[in-house]
């Protein structure tokens, strides 16, 4: 991803935030929503997300979420989804990343992978569950 890219998705995100947070009613939020669904090849963004997008993660990794690809069902292996989860359990990936292979499992096996990660001792693991053990449940319980 180009870092220009994401430094511009990042001040549109940042400008939109800051219109919102005075609670002015202005036309440059759509002309920067515009821009921005131009940017990210994404159509109907939802701008009130960056009201207080600070509050749960920096400008930078909202943006590069934004220019991710939209998650969708792919073809994973079991040692694709041991490698995945892995990387998510190891902090390999960037935020941006770490959401969008959740999202991506997710729609491959009909969990909550998520909730396995971060949660293990909610889905019959316990609390200290390294990722093999996490990736084996999520194989053992897929739907899909």
């Amino acid at each position: 991803m180009e870092d220009n890219k994401i430094k511009e998705t990042a001040e549109i995100i940042e400008k939109i935030s800051d219109i919102l947070s005075r609670g002015e009613k202005s036309g440059e939020i759509s002309a920067l929503k515009e821009h921005l669904e131009s940017l990210t090849g994404r159509e109907n963004i939802d701008v009130e997300q960056f009201r207080d997008f600070w509050t749960f993660t920096n400008s930078e990794s909202l943006a590069e979420r934004l220019l991710m690809p939209e998650a969708e069902k792919i073809k994973l292996s079991d040692s694709d989804i041991h490698r995945i989860v892995k990387k998510i359990c190891l902090a390999d990936y960037s935020e941006a990343e770490t959401d969008y292979w959740i999202e991506v499992l997710e729609k491959v096996t009909g969990l909550p992978v998520s909730d396995y990660i971060y949660f293990p001792y909610l889905m019959g693991l316990e609390s200290e569950a390294d990722e093999a053990e996490i990736a084996e449940k999520i194989i053992e319980d897929r739907v899909c």
